[in-house]
């Protein structure tokens, strides 16, 4: 049987509000539930764009992470544009300039996993 320690430290991760973009959508922060003496070397947000409007153009020291869940829309980082759909992950350096528009009729749903450069 597991201690009580691993069962505070398992199981479903609560979201919380975090900020909206400025036309695209809502974006929520991972509660992960690690100790601060251990904490994990990532942390988790997921969001959403509306059909028809972009995420903010975002830029940061963070390495990051998109997993696609649901929708579709033209990302554009550095100076490149490509199509993503549900189903693709998509992986940015950190300080890269990226942002995706929503080109369909259906929400674009997405989560994000990132993290600091160990040179950061």
């Amino acid at each position: 049987m597991s201690s009580n320690s691993t069962a505070r430290t398992s199981g479903p991760v609560p979201f919380e509000p975090w900020y909206a973009f400025a036309e695209g959508g809502p974006v929520e922060r991972a509660l992960l539930p690690f100790p601060s003496s251990t904490p994990a070397p990532f942390e988790v947000a997921r969001w959403s764009v509306a059909p028809g409007t972009a995420n903010d153009l975002d830029v940061h020291r963070s390495r990051e992470i998109w997993i696609m869940v649901a929708g579709a829309g033209t990302l554009t980082w550095a100076d490149q544009n490509t199509l993503l759909r549900a189903g693709d992950v998509v992986a940015f350096e950190s300080r890269v300039p990226h942002q995706i528009r929503n080109d369909g009729p259906d929400p674009l749903l997405a989560i994000s996993v990132y993290w600091l450069p160990a040179d950061a």
